[in-house]
């Protein structure tokens, strides 16, 4: 959930800051004879102007001469999720719009539906990124509107601004971390002594470069950090906890993580703040049922699920006798998400006698906390990277959000009583006897915990910023073909290779994004962005027509139970039943959630 609005328009603002007119706004039309002429407008300033401009440029240059379609880029502050931009007659051909607004102007017919378009090209739509894809996607009319997967396409996904963790290298090298970047099908070729984790501790030296040092529990180990690879919800917080000094008097930080979002925790287990029971949304954000991985094809309440697949929130609660069915995996339930994302992200009580990590600062302040130092790693969206690639240059980098891994002997142990004082990681090639160290019990291998052939693994899944671009139906109608003929060029594999250099979007085109993307840095894990924008999704202020349903309740999560004044059965008592009304009379349904 997020307290603030427009969330794209915020991250093309982040990379660039607002420049002169000169390079793009103000061109003029120099429309020639014989082409159509149309006025593409965005929010840029001088950091990304240098591309939108190489994009319009390039265009009118090639494709253009073909289409015989003259571009006239203009920038406006603001204009493309203003509402007034699209109401009455508009002046603009093409825009540049966000998620954060996108639903509630289309669901007044003020774009143009793209359908007719897609299928007379012939338009390629596979390579679109999933979530980009169904972001865009609404279905106009009925009792209720519809959106996501198989819906009408009322624009073109553009750019993403996707969410990972920034993590400061100076810090994890103080600590004698060993950060490699190794992609989790190449381990067995380049580092075959490691196993896939995001971190990792190992008794015996697991490369010939890797350095040892001590670790929380006073042991000699190899610390491996693999940017290319989630760390699970123990990794997560056993970093953090490496990066408090009230836990770690060598530590360079106070505090190890600061986060905003509890999405890829809850989406990762299959959990969500919303669950559709077949009739009607309820509000699911402290839902206490389990959630099931699939680990061989079964059906559940008649769905068919492949294995690793995760049964959906409607199945789960109408199939009879669940935890009996035979092909099925227990994972956490969205509850017990919330609580790990809570006690990770604050101090003090949480709900009855759990407590906080002690982990973050008080403030919760993301940006200032990470450049100054007093963080080692936080939670923020790809819009970022340009104000840290410039206040910080090359001490950090970027890793994927964690998701929920099983290994073989569980993750953790205990020094003592099972508090998050006393609990320690697991070094890979030292004997546990159970959650104890032992120097008679089995030896842990840190291998991924299986069933029935299929790994005990949830979701790969990260919250994203989308923006769009859409052709106003308020907009002269004699120029909507021409307007389309620009939007599917620069929503297609040439015109997101020359996007992604804004290094504040990434492309939304699978190809560009996984291949094209990461090479434009040697510097920076680029790989973590891309791969962040794979398997990105909406956040939940962007499920339905706006977010005030979300405004209604986020504010006490936010300034009450993640600061420690109010519990979690104290927030529900206070926002549950309210919250489920507001979901159940929302006007959008969304296909798939």
């Amino acid at each position: 959930m997020r307290k603030a609005g427009k969330i794209l328009a915020m991250a093309i603002g982040a990379c660039m800051c607002v420049g002169s007119a000169g390079m793009l706004a103000g061109c003029g039309d120099d429309t020639p004879e014989g082409f159509t002429g149309i006025t593409f407008v965005y929010e840029a300033d001088m950091y990304a102007n240098p591309t939108f401009y190489e994009l319009v440029k390039t265009y009118n240059d090639t494709q253009g001469q073909i289409d015989k379609v003259k571009v006239n880029p203009t920038q406006v502050s603001g204009v493309g999720t203003t509402r007034t931009t699209y109401e009455g007659t508009c002046e603009y051909n093409v825009a540049v719009t966000d998620e954060t607004v996108f639903k509630d102007i289309a669901m007044d017919g003020l774009f143009v539906n793209l359908n007719e378009y897609v299928k007379n090209d012939n338009y390629d739509l596979s390579d679109f990124t999933t979530g980009a894809l169904n972001s865009a996607r609404l279905t106009i009319g009925g009792e209720k509107y519809i959106a996501g997967e198989g819906q009408d396409l009322q624009a073109l996904p553009f750019g993403c601004a996707p969410a990972v963790i920034y993590y400061n290298k100076n810090h994890f090298t103080s600590q004698k971390i060993n950060i490699v970047s190794c992609a989790e099908e190449n381990l067995k070729t380049k580092y075959p002594n490691l196993q896939p984790h995001g971190y990792a501790e190992y008794a015996v030296k697991p490369f010939d470069t890797a350095v040892s040092s001590t670790n929380l529990a006073g042991e000699t180990v190899y610390k491996v950090f693999n940017n290319k690879i989630p760390m699970n919800w123990e990794e997560k917080r056993y970093l953090s906890k490496m990066f408090t000094s009230s836990y770690n008097s060598d530590s360079p930080s106070q505090y190890g993580y600061v986060s905003a979002w509890w999405f890829s925790y809850g989406w990762s287990v299959g959990g969500d703040v919303v669950g559709w029971d077949g009739e009607k949304y309820n509000f699911t954000l402290m839902d206490k049922t389990d959630n099931y991985l699939a680990v061989k094809d079964v059906t559940v309440n008649g769905t068919e699920y492949h294995a690793g697949e995760i049964v959906s929130y409607e199945d789960k609660i109408k199939q009879k006798d669940i935890e009996a069915l035979e092909g099925l995996y227990a994972l956490p339930s969205q509850y017990d998400s919330q609580i790990e994302f809570l006690c990770t992200s604050k101090s003090g009580p949480v709900e009855g006698d759990v407590q906080g990590y002690g982990v973050c600062p008080s403030d919760m302040e993301r940006i200032g906390n990470f450049t100054s130092g007093k963080v080692a790693m936080t939670n923020l969206f790809l819009d970022e990277f340009t104000r840290f690639s410039r206040n910080m240059r090359t001490g950090f980098d970027v890793a994927p959000e964690q998701q929920y891994r099983e290994y073989e002997g569980g993750s953790v142990y205990y020094n003592g009583n099972n508090s998050f004082q006393n609990e320690y990681l697991k070094v890979i090639g030292k004997k546990y006897d159970g959650d104890s160290a032992s120097e008679t019990g089995k030896e842990y291998t840190g291998e991924i915990k299986t069933q029935d052939g299929t790994e005990i693994v949830g979701k790969r899944i990260n919250s994203a910023s989308y923006s769009y671009l859409v052709i106003p139906k308020n907009s002269d109608p004699q120029k909507f073909d021409a307007s389309w003929k620009f939007i599917s060029w620069a929503c297609g594999a040439e015109g997101q290779k020359i996007l992604a250099k804004t290094n504040c979007l990434a492309p939304v085109r699978k190809g560009v994004t996984l291949n094209d993307y990461p090479a434009l840095s040697n510097d920076y894990n680029f790989t973590a962005f891309a791969q962040a924008a794979v398997n990105g999704d909406i956040g939940d202020w962007a499920y339905f027509e706006n977010g005030e349903w979300v405004n209604r309740w986020s504010g006490d999560y936010n300034d009450n139970v993640r600061e420690g004044t109010m519990t979690v059965s104290e927030f529900l008592a206070a926002n549950e039943k309210r919250a489920s009304e507001d979901v159940a009379k929302t006007a959008i349904i969304i296909n798939g959630r």
